[in-house]
């Protein structure tokens, strides 16, 4: 049996439905869909990857834990080449990648907008791109997670088409609408981590004579949050 998922994965593992056929976008060796057909969640796993090494080892993972008949491979930028109809894939997952580059491969296939499929969306920077892009592409943000892993708090989208174009303030594309909602220790950790961030971009715009009203309103914005303005420590 493959080894237990880092917290960022086991996060995008937690939202893929139980029977579901899956679709990893830039695999990495596999260990996602193994573990979720190891562990019969998946019933079925389609694998991608834009470069021949990630997806020779995949394949390689594949044989030894003796699933590569329920597994397809395919070499491909994204989804193109993809063929998600034919293995009747349910769940999307697109994980350790830029918000923008996740933003650019679902907006590079209609697939993810037929009625029953999800995306499972492991953004490892930029989320409030990708939020944005989700907002204005008619795509309703279902749940989100938040995951630790190597001393930095990451989120998982869960994410379906509805056709309804939403808006989010600024606070929101960053933070995840649903995180704010929750307010949980982990959320307060991650939103005072950006906090720090903000602050430094601050006074790095004022040092250079840059305007500093957006960063400062998004500043704000964070700080009127419940327990984010109150002075406690990013490690809580």
């Amino acid at each position: 049996m493959t080894k237990p998922l880092d917290p960022r994965l086991a996060a995008a593992a937690s939202f893929v439905r139980q029977g579901a056929a899956v679709a990893d976008i830039g695999t990495d060796h596999a260990y996602l869909p193994l573990y979720l057909l190891e562990r019969g969640i998946a019933r079925f796993a389609v694998v991608s990857d834009i470069n021949r090494g990630p997806l020779e080892r995949a394949r390689k993972n594949a044989s030894l834990a003796r699933l590569s008949s329920r597994m397809r491979f395919v070499l491909t930028d994204g989804m193109t080449g993809l063929e998600p109809e034919r293995d009747g894939v349910d769940d999307i997952l697109i994980c350790g990648m830029g918000g923008e580059l996740i933003a650019r491969i679902i907006g590079g296939s209609e697939y993810p907008k037929k009625p029953g499929v999800r995306l499972i969306l492991g953004p490892m920077s930029s989320p409030e791109e990708l939020r944005g892009f989700l907002a204005d592409s008619g795509f309703r943000i279902v749940s989100e997670k938040l995951a630790e892993s190597g001393g930095k708090r990451y989120p998982t989208i869960l994410a379906e088409y509805d056709g309804i174009k939403r808006t989010f303030t600024p606070c929101e594309l960053l933070l995840g609408p649903a995180n704010i909602e929750e307010n949980g220790p982990l959320f307060r950790a991650f939103a005072r981590e950006w906090l720090d961030r903000i602050r430094v971009r601050i006074e790095g715009r004022r040092r250079g004579g840059l305007p500093t009203a957006e960063d400062e309103a998004l500043r704000d914005s964070i700080l009127s949050l419940p327990g984010i303005g109150d002075g406690g420590s990013v490690h809580e």
